[in-house]
């Protein structure tokens, strides 16, 4: 299934469920916040253990075991604020919804991923590893230290590249059609490209927040202050709106809208 016919079917469903079900859409949106804090936190575990092995390279398996995380929430359906950008950005060009009701379908979804990092990340730590995260899970403190210290342009511009990023896996997954096995080779690819190269997806920084904010003390990692979380999270989130939507549901929404048969 080509991803011009794909589309038109998925921004159908999250629109009607949005309108007519709205407590079972909120509720998928938590679980895609809740799948990523899973896979985030033993992404992190696996690095840990890896940098005291092989110290600089556990980046490497932290992106590959994080890329799993857009096929399960692909395969379950989740709601990703990062992935509806895309989708609600191609709707409104092909006419099959508008940009106000796009733009409320990608707020809510935002909140209520924020919902499940905020409830995944709190389970997280009350358990063995997440009560010893300062031994266990160092690469986690580390990585969210490295982020809250990047200038606001840097952030904007990593943001962009790593929602295109995530919308090329979207776009390919949906050509897999049924083919589960092809979706997570599709993942495989290409994900996790923005996550070793330290790219920033909003949804991903409010799990690696809440993870951090229940495990360590927020006085041991420089820059964790409310305003400064704010600033990484606003930036981050418009960043991946031009990237995802702009960038990746506008392009190949004009590109799809031709009068020939070469779409994709």
């Amino acid at each position: 299934m080509s991803f011009s016919e794909k589309a038109p079917v998925s921004i159908q469903n999250k629109l009607d469920l949005f309108g007519r079900e709205p407590a079972r859409f909120a509720v998928r949106a938590v679980m895609a916040g809740v799948f990523l804090g899973i896979m985030t936190a033993f992404a992190a575990a696996t690095a840990t253990l890896t940098e005291a092995y092989a110290p600089g390279w556990g980046k490497y398996p932290f992106a590959v075991i994080f890329a799993v995380t857009l096929y399960i929430i692909v395969v379950l359906q989740g709601e990703l604020a990062t992935g509806d950008m895309m989708f609600m950005t191609y709707g409104a060009i092909h006419r099959l919804n508008n940009v106000s009701r796009g733009l409320l379908l990608i707020l809510t979804v935002t909140l209520f991923n924020l919902v499940g990092a905020v409830f995944i990340s709190w389970l997280i730590s009350m358990t063995t590893t997440g009560q010893a995260a300062e031994t266990s899970l160092p690469f986690l403190a580390d990585l969210f230290e490295a982020k809250l210290a990047k200038p606001s342009f840097t952030l904007f511009i990593e943001a962009i590249l790593a929602n295109m990023v995530v919308n090329i896996g979207f776009m390919l997954t949906a050509q897999a059609g049924k083919d589960h096995a092809a979706k997570i080779w599709a993942v495989a690819i290409v994900i996790p490209a923005f996550a070793a190269m330290g790219y920033e997806h909003s949804i991903a920084n409010f799990v690696l927040t809440t993870l951090a904010g229940f495990m360590f003390d927020p006085a041991s990692i420089d820059g964790f202050t409310i305003g400064n979380v704010l600033r990484n999270w606003t930036i981050v989130w418009l960043g991946n709106l031009v990237g995802g939507g702009l960038i990746m549901g506008g392009v190949y929404g004009w590109l799809n809208r031709t009068r020939t048969n070469y779409r994709d």
